[in-house]
């Protein structure tokens, strides 16, 4: 444990992790990035149970995770909703540890993991404060992961270790969620909707995340097949001077 906190603290100094311990590190920025998707999941089920009475057209997804049904009862709502506030703080959680797995392997600078860092701890507050608890403090978590999640996807899109299409597509969907931010926080819904300009920021940070994740631990894997190839290198160089 004091050595992976010791590879953490180094990756916040811009010091990745090689080795062995890089491929652990891989794995786990790997899980954490795929497990996001868990939110489309919950988001279906709880929305689900609403009686036909949610749309993702004009309900925001916060909406999801608030237990109040109206003064008698028959307001649309779900018994459900914790799974909604879990989901959506499971995602923070979720993109910290990527984020973190990511910074530690080399494939994620320190300005981008700071930006995405931020962002987790936004959806995290987001989650556990849903918005019939403490409506100031919920918005301002989930601003936070909007705004500050989606540049931190543009800053980790250049990231030199990836390609160019993956490059294109992580960028293009952290421009695509800033600019959906904005009109979110605007109350602008361009004709289509609010709930889909909110789904519109929140699905290109989820989509972004897994598919970093899949490029991290392709790259990841590259590099210890190359640091294996090296290692037998020079191994066979020793053994010919001898």
């Amino acid at each position: 444990m004091s050595t992976h906190l010791h590879q953490a603290r180094a990756a916040l100094k811009g010091n990745p992790t090689t080795g062995p311990d890089a491929s652990l590190w891989a794995k786990i920025g790997y899980w954490a990035g795929i497990s996001v998707v868990q939110l489309l999941v919950f988001e279906f089920v709880v929305s689900a149970t609403w009686r036909g009475l949610y749309s993702y057209r004009t309900n925001f997804i916060s909406e999801l995770g608030v237990a109040f049904c109206g003064p008698t009862g028959n307001w649309p709502c779900s018994k459900l909703y914790v799974l909604a506030d879990a989901s959506i703080a499971l995602f923070g959680v979720a993109l910290i540890v990527a984020v973190l797995a990511w910074m530690v392997t080399g494939v994620l600078d320190v300005r981008g993991g700071a930006l995405l860092a931020v962002a987790g701890g936004g959806a995290f507050v987001a989650g556990t404060v849903n918005q019939g608890i403490d409506y100031p403090i919920h918005s301002l978590g989930a601003t936070v992961m909007f705004v500050v999640g989606s540049l931190g996807m543009i800053v980790a899109g250049g990231h030199p270790t990836l390609g160019t299409p993956v490059r294109i597509v992580v960028t293009s969907l952290g421009v695509l969620g800033l600019v959906g931010s904005l009109l979110f926080i605007g109350g602008h819904d361009l004709g289509v909707g609010i709930g889909v300009i909110e789904r519109t920021v929140v699905y290109s940070l989820l989509v972004a995340t897994v598919v970093l994740a899949v490029a991290h631990r392709s790259t990841a894997r590259k590099m210890a097949s190359h640091l294996q190839s090296a290692a037998g290198t020079g191994s066979s160089d020793d053994n010919g001077t001898r």
